[in-house]
């Protein structure tokens, strides 16, 4: 018994229009409030968008793209971006540490003190809510699929 192929049901051929750019105006207008409500729709959106991606780089890679591909392998490269890293987050550790310490030892008065301590939490803080709408978003990310 043959299985009868359906057509996509509609949403999935807007979604496809959307990620085309084949979408103007009010619809398109209409059509991004109905994400905002759906998010299974944003979902289809971001996998029709992921397909595009993949299908507009399904050609060879350029020659180019082989030296990145040779750099990102070597020895060197690996260890100078991991010492690059170390050197970034033990440096930051190492200012924040001494940035406390010395706001604990001076006289300052309590102005100072906790100004330090709130932009220190704020950068913080905006730093983790950064981290997870990155978590969050990379579902919809139409890249991650790709080689670079």
């Amino acid at each position: 018994m043959m299985r009868e192929e359906r057509p996509p049901p509609d949403d999935q051929l807007l979604a496809m229009a959307y990620a085309d750019g084949e979408i103007a105006g009010a619809a398109r207008a209409e059509f991004e409030q109905r994400m905002q409500r759906e998010p299974l729709l944003g979902r289809e959106v971001a996998m029709q968008q992921r397909l595009h991606v993949l299908a507009r780089h399904a050609a060879g890679p350029e020659p180019m793209d082989h030296e990145w591909a040779r750099i990102a392998r070597s020895r060197a490269q690996r260890t100078g971006i991991g010492l690059a890293w170390a050197s970034i987050v033990a440096g930051s550790l190492g200012l924040v540490g001494w940035g406390i310490a010395e706001e604990l030892r001076s006289g300052l008065s309590i102005v100072p003190k906790v100004s330090i301590a709130l932009l220190s939490v704020g950068l913080v803080a905006l730093f983790l809510i950064t981290l997870r709408n990155r978590w969050r978003t990379l579902p919809y990310d139409p890249y991650t699929e790709i080689k670079r």
